[in-house]
């Protein structure tokens, strides 16, 4: 029933986020950067579809599950279907076909109440920082920045954000997700708060080496109670899918948790930097807990393109652009949480990365990623340090 409903809304629908901010919409059908769809006659509605394929390739260089040293993953295959209505109201639904199973990532529904505001409901991109709202698509490494390890992907609630010339604000009230949590369920009957405002100060002054700074600043708080069958409590992995730090089975969240990230992006000409930073303070089995996160990440486009942070190169040349990736970062889980609270088999205190890439941008949707990461961990005083992980993934994606 589910995918015969899917596919009714497929023959239908699909996306028009290049029109979320415009007044206008075509008044013709959609193929190309904006979907497959159709558009209304009096040009004020639109459906249409986004299809996405990722495969990888995954290889440890050292130590590793021997099971899972090499091998293929295909890490995405599905669709995100867009309605804009009378210009005024939006709805999306993502979802995620890989693995025979259906997972649906984002669902929500927007209503435009002034040219500067929306009011959005449903399953959304948490929105605490810059990276965490850009499609994964955008993102320069195959996989986000250290410091968003300590974030949630999604969450469930409802969000006024909007854009005022240089200023873009998100106020969100959500049932409160932990980092790597789906963002569905609501353990409990709290909820989070989470704040976010994000400048382009220099975007009109025509000072070109300034024009893409951007400076932002999220925050979240709320009240996480756990039980020992759901304890609300993040499990962080390495860039190869390996858990380098979880709870105990007996430790639950029980109290306040905080989360502070500042954030920055610029570009200029082909070089494209982004650098954020996370706080967190997280009240586990009675303890307050508090973890720190930092990275930066800068894109070189070899062959002259424009770079935008955060952003897909679109290729200027019939052998497409090409792009050099390099990054660094640390996330460290407070002394607090051990050895009382945190599990004795893979906790670790602290990770540090260094990593690189270069990235093939074929065509406008059409990209291969090459990725490598240098990953080093450190143990709570009294443990043993877990052995350094090196990890290989190239990707595949496609978007149409």
């Amino acid at each position: 029933m589910i995918a015969r409903s899917l596919l009714v809304v497929v023959a239908l629908a699909g996306a028009a986020h290049a029109a979320q901010t415009e007044d206008e919409l075509p008044d013709f059908a959609v193929a190309g950067p904006a979907g497959l769809g159709v558009v209304s006659a009096d040009g004020t509605s639109m459906l249409a579809v986004h299809w996405l394929l990722e495969a990888d390739f995954r290889s440890f260089l050292t130590d590793s599950p021997e099971a899972d040293r090499d091998t293929f993953i295909t890490r995405f295959a599905g669709l995100r279907l867009d309605a804009i209505l009378a210009r005024s109201f939006h709805a999306q639904l993502f979802a995620n076909f890989a693995e025979n199973r259906l997972t649906v990532l984002e669902a929500w529904i927007e209503a435009k109440l002034a040219p500067w505001a929306r009011l959005r409901a449903g399953k959304f991109q948490f929105p605490i920082t810059e990276e965490r709202l850009t499609p994964g698509t955008s993102l320069p490494f195959v996989s986000t920045s250290p410091a968003s390890l300590l974030l949630p992907a999604r969450d469930t609630g409802v969000q006024l954000l909007g854009t005022a010339g240089p200023l873009s604000f998100n106020l969100a009230l959500v049932n409160g997700a932990f980092a790597g949590g789906a963002g569905e369920s609501d353990g409990d009957s709290d909820k989070d708060v989470v704040a976010r405002v994000f400048v382009r100060p220099f975007g009109s002054t025509g000072l070109e080496p300034l024009e893409k700074l951007g400076l932002g600043v999220g925050a979240s708080y709320g009240e996480h109670n756990g039980t020992m069958t759901s304890p609300q409590l993040p499990s962080l992995t390495t860039y190869g899918g390996q858990v380098f730090f979880a709870y105990a089975k007996t430790s639950v969240a029980d109290g306040p948790v905080a989360r502070i990230a500042p954030h920055l992006t610029w570009g200029f000409g082909p070089v494209a930097l982004y650098a954020d930073a996370v706080w967190t303070r997280e009240r586990v089995s009675g303890t307050d807990v508090d973890s720190r996160a930092l990275s930066a990440i800068g894109t070189i486009v070899l062959t002259g393109e424009t770079a935008a942070p955060l952003s897909f190169v679109v290729p200027a040349h019939g052998y497409g652009a090409i792009a050099l990736v390099l990054g660094a970062g640390d996330v460290s889980v407070g002394p607090e949480a051990f050895p009382a609270l945190a599990d004795p088999n893979v906790a670790m205190h602290e990770m540090r990365v260094v990593g690189g890439g270069l990235n093939w941008y074929a065509a406008r949707g059409v990209a291969v990623l090459t990725s490598y990461g240098h990953q080093v961990f450190t143990a709570a005083p009294g443990g043993s340090d877990r052995a350094t992980e090196d990890t290989v993934i190239v990707r595949l994606e496609l978007l149409l």
